[in-house]
């Protein structure tokens, strides 16, 4: 008996890395499947060998149960390595791979057909007498409202599939048609099953979740939990290990728990059994992933143990490596999700392209991306950016190198939810491990109060003082003596300029004279600032002895894009001189202007249009549907109008900005 040779990953992205990196530590060459708009990807050009599968969406590309296991075989790969998300879950796949005598590097499809359902797997547990969160499955041929008989506020799920998609809360009857359609849709779209059903909802509830490992030796073992209790819009954001909250016995009855419930299906590979806690400390079971996880990350951090390599060994026909006596757990770790997406509005994803990040480099952290830095990167898929995992001897020293680390990542292109959880971190409820899965929801205002205020006078003018020295100091202009080392106003007489920083206008004067000294003049206040590094994107200067690191690219000629205390901004000089062309800042989507145009606030395709044309419509009227990267995104009426033009159909792929709607005024 010995190892795979030679395996297929069905995935993308940070995963397929991850992967990656497992195989060829044990010399197992692997195969990479890629989108065509990803064959840049790091996970494409680390691959022993990659295919791509063409152009199109989700269902001819990373779904594409034929064509994958098609390549696997004309690879000569030996199994498939699913990874999390797309197919990892869907029974039909590893069915497949079982008839083409291919190993699927986790369990077999009976289980998956079992466990993948979240219904059945409750049931199963019920049979074991562990607690589970009251629930019952919704017919939707039928009048469900009538056949519910469970008290609001009720949480619709989808009964494949995770990650948050097709989940929601309704709290009366009137909200539960709207609900259901919506959900069933969205499951159908992501998992290619609209089965849901209804759960009792748990107010304060704690989320925490078990690793287990299997092999084909009926050896089933955990390794310890993981709370992930910090979400928003039902999927996890932050993930920690262990979860210090629990008492010795709960933990214990929760572990027994979820090794019962992996004993009971033989199970093999990796999987994740998870509990809600509620106020009074009782446990129930919810569900069973089937698969690797996105936060597997932060249990190898705490009990040093490669969970993609015990997969790999499983896959081989080898029994674990460890027994559940040799499990210790060492410290805490914690892991952050990137993600491309805008926390102000609802969590909307930014399809922008990823330009740069600044990677910090620190012991204790582990970094879990795609993106090698010399690639602009599209994520078509998935918003999901890249992970910070911190390792600390305890709760308080993880949350230490996490806020250290992340005040300076400046991702450059996207929106991101950085500052988002930079600011979790610094909360009080979150430093005194006073959690629940409603702490995002509760606390949303105060946590996006630094977007709103973005532009007090400690970010402005640092902000100034950047744009000027990339407008108008060469970056190396410390260290030449000639009079071009100004791009601009070079002479020795001060100039007036127009700055717009996010579309509001400053009138700047410019003191360039003495280039070693530049300075400039904003509101009366004089202000001098020294560049004291530039490295590529990426810009360290002093104003009055305080240092700011600031990341900034040239999206035209005369437009910055900014990112400064992970806050993204945008500059531009209109009407500066005859040779830079008059360029208008850019303007954020905002679905409440006032013009008559209704814009795509980004990539995606366009789901539902809930209007025609000439209708009458009142503002917050849902006007149309768009998905993008995992997430449904609705666009809502900005004014009571009459709608003049729709100028998309259903089915349709549109990009950001593009003009879907256009509005007149009533008359």
């Amino acid at each position: 008996m010995g190892l795979l040779t030679k395996i297929l990953i069905a995935n993308r992205g940070e995963i397929a890395l991850r992967i990656i990196r497992s195989a060829k530590k044990l010399a197992i060459q692997t195969v990479a499947i890629y989108a065509e708009s990803e064959k840049e990807s790091e996970f494409v050009q680390l691959a022993d060998e990659a295919i791509s599968l063409g152009i199109g969406e989700l269902t001819s590309t990373y779904l594409n149960i034929e064509r994958i296991v098609q390549i696997a075989i004309a690879t000569g790969s030996e199994a498939i390595h699913p990874g999390y998300g797309f197919l990892s879950e869907n029974p039909a796949f590893a069915r497949a791979c079982e008839e083409n005598h291919l190993v699927f590097i986790g369990p077999t499809s009976e289980v998956l057909r079992l466990m993948s359902s979240k219904p059945d797997a409750k049931s199963l547990a019920e049979s074991l007498n562990i607690p589970v969160v009251l629930s019952q499955k919704i017919n939707l041929l039928s009048k469900v409202s009538d056949e519910i008989h469970l008290n609001y506020p009720l949480l619709i799920k989808a009964s494949y599939g995770g990650g948050g998609k097709g989940m929601d809360i309704v709290y009366n009857y009137q909200e539960l048609f709207e609900t259901i359609e919506k959900s069933s849709r969205i499951a159908l779209n992501y998992f290619g099953n609209g089965e849901l059903f209804a759960e009792q909802y748990i107010h304060n509830a704690r989320h925490v979740e078990v690793q287990i490992l299997g092999d084909n030796f009926n050896n089933i073992i955990h390794l310890y939990e993981r709370e992930c209790s910090i979400q928003r819009n039902h999927q996890k954001i932050i993930e920690e290990a262990p979860a210090i909250f629990l008492s010795p016995e709960l933990r214990n009855e929760i572990l027994g728990a979820a090794v019962k419930i992996g004993k009971a299906v033989s199970y093999t590979g990796a999987g994740t059994v998870e509990f809600l806690i509620d106020e009074t400390g009782n446990y129930y079971f919810i569900e069973m992933n089937p698969r690797i996880q996105v936060e597997h990350a932060v249990t190898e951090e705490v009990t040093g143990i490669d969970i993609v390599s015990e997969q790999l060994k499983v896959a081989s026909g080898f029994p674990l490596s460890v027994s559940q006596e040799e499990v210790k757990l060492t410290g805490h770790a914690i892991e952050l999700r990137i993600y491309a997406e805008d926390p102000t509005q609802n969590f909307m994803p930014s399809s922008s392209a990823l330009l740069s990040v600044d990677l910090p480099n620190e012991p204790n952290l582990r970094i879990e991306s795609n993106f090698n830095g010399n690639q602009s990167t599209i994520n078509q898929f998935d918003p999901l950016l890249l992970k910070l995992i911190a390792k600390g001897k305890n709760r308080e020293n993880a949350i230490c190198v996490l806020t250290k680390n992340i005040k300076n990542l400046n991702i450059l292109g996207p929106e991101t939810n950085t500052k988002y959880l930079e600011t979790i971190l610094s909360h009080h409820s979150y430093q005194q491990n006073i959690l629940s899965v409603e702490f995002c929801r509760n606390n949303h205002t105060t946590l996006i109060e630094s977007y709103i205020n973005k532009l007090n006078p400690y970010k402005l003018y640092p902000l100034i003082a950047l744009a000027v020295s990339k407008m108008y100091l060469k970056a190396d202009f410390k260290d030449s003596d000639g009079p071009w080392d100004f791009q601009g106003y070079w002479r020795s007489t001060s100039a007036v300029i127009k700055i717009s920083v996010d579309s509001e206008i400053y009138f700047v004067t410019l003191e360039l004279k003495d280039k070693s000294n530049p300075a400039f003049v904003l509101n009366g206040v004089r202000t001098a600032f020294k560049i004291i590094n530039q490295s590529g994107n990426i810009t360290d200067l002093v104003i009055k002895n305080q240092t700011s690191r600031i990341s900034a690219i040239f999206e035209s000629q005369n437009n910055l894009n900014i990112t400064f205390n992970n806050i993204r901004y945008n500059i531009s000089f209109p009407g500066l001189l005859t040779s830079y062309p008059e360029v208008l800042a850019d303007q954020t989507f905002n679905p409440n202007s006032k013009s008559g145009e209704i814009q795509s606030p980004l990539h995606g395709k366009i789901l539902e249009i809930n209007i025609i044309e000439n209708q009458i419509i009142k503002k917050g009227d849902l006007l149309m549907v768009i998905e993008s990267m995992k997430s449904e995104n609705r666009i809502l009426s900005p004014k009571d109008a009459k709608v003049k033009k729709i100028a998309v159909n259903v089915g349709a792929q549109v990009t950001d900005r593009m003009p879907l709607i256009f509005l007149e005024d009533c008359k």
